[in-house]
């Protein structure tokens, strides 16, 4: 897309008649609240911020804008705008559609501006730069990309509008690039490219395929699971001892008779009746982490298969046993069963 500033002088005449039309469209045409009623205050605040950039002549920052708006609320006014904004940054195939989109959009709403589009239109078709595509041998699997555009196989060997510039030519197996070329679009001309899709195809082979290696992570070896059994029966037995430690400060924190008598106790009594029960909650249930934790290590001793044990037969009967650990406020422990 070329500036303003890179206009030949050849065209000046022309720019000076586009010129007037646009400050006739934005004058006249297209006053505020004429045709957009219905906007959405968001596609309203875009319109405006654009026409203020067109007043400062800064048509690259207004398109954006414009079309911005168009998406939000579909009005003539955004379409009329935008076409006429396109046409002054260069992008003259773009320019061309929607001046067409506009006439169309005006005859449906019965609207007079039809005509100006019309003419807005014709104007702009001997200037049309054109890119036809003309595929030898089509593969299937292969797509041929203009741009970010995918293009059909109905529309290979039929000249194209595009806007001026540098146009890129892709052509892909999936996601993989065969070819890549670029191609300049010129106002009036027709460029065409010729692509052998089959000589493609063959030429260059399919990427390889990556395989993701699984790698399969069986049980523990027996001797290390008989290892963390002792570990976690050591911690639950440590865990035991001192749950007994605590139940013992218990008892020593008990207040004395003569501070608490048939249920009464004095302040310091009170104090002493808190602590010991805090201290014997705490004890409990480290007591019962302890129980737990001893439950499990004798679990993963117990139930780990000997490193001499011959494999089973696949005939053989099977028997499973099991130690399962248990816990409540009260107490714990394990239990031990198994099936034939």
């Amino acid at each position: 897309m070329h500036g303003s500033a890179g206009r030949v002088a050849t065209g000046s005449v022309r720019r000076g008649l586009v010129l007037s039309a646009s400050l006739f469209l934005s004058a006249a045409v297209i006053a505020p609240g004429s045709a957009r009623a219905g906007d959405s205050a968001s596609a309203d605040a875009l319109f405006q911020a654009a026409k203020e950039l067109v007043r400062q002549n800064k048509y690259a920052e207004a398109c954006p804008k414009f079309e911005a708006s168009y998406k939000l609320d579909k009005t003539l006014g955004s379409i009329l705008n935008l076409a006429d904004c396109h046409e002054h940054v260069d992008r003259i195939a773009s320019a061309w559609a929607e001046w067409g989109e506009a006439a169309d959009l005006a005859r449906k709403d019965g609207d007079k501006r039809s005509e100006y589009a019309d003419k807005r239109r014709a104007a702009l078709a001997p200037r049309l730069p054109k890119l036809e595509i003309h595929v030898v041998n089509p593969v299937g699997s292969l797509d041929v990309w203009r741009d970010d555009v995918k293009l059909d196989p109905a529309s290979f060997d039929t000249p194209l509008p595009t806007d001026p510039g540098e146009r890129s030519i892709v052509v892909k197996r999936g996601e993989q690039v065969l070819r890549k070329q670029t191609v300049k679009a010129v106002e009036g001309e027709v460029r065409k490219v010729e692509l052998d899709l089959a000589a493609l195809d063959k030429a260059v082979p399919p990427a390889p395929t990556t395989k993701l290696a699984v790698l399969a992570v069986g049980p523990p070896p027996s001797s290390k699971l008989r290892t963390v059994g002792i570990v976690v029966g050591a911690v639950g037995v440590g865990a035991v001892v001192a749950a007994g430690g605590l139940e013992i400060g218990a008892l020593a924190t008990k207040p004395s008779d003569t501070q608490c008598v048939n249920k009464y106790c004095t302040p310091d009594g009170m104090s002493q009746v808190k602590s010991a029960q805090t201290l014997a909650n705490v004890g409990q249930w480290v007591g019962i982490g302890g129980l737990v934790a001893v439950a499990v290590g004798a679990t993963f001793f117990l139930t780990s298969p000997s490193a001499s044990s011959p494999t089973k037969s696949a005939a053989a009967p099977s028997r499973t046993t099991w130690l399962s650990p248990w816990a409540a406020p009260t107490g714990g422990g394990f239990a031990l069963g198994g099936t034939l």
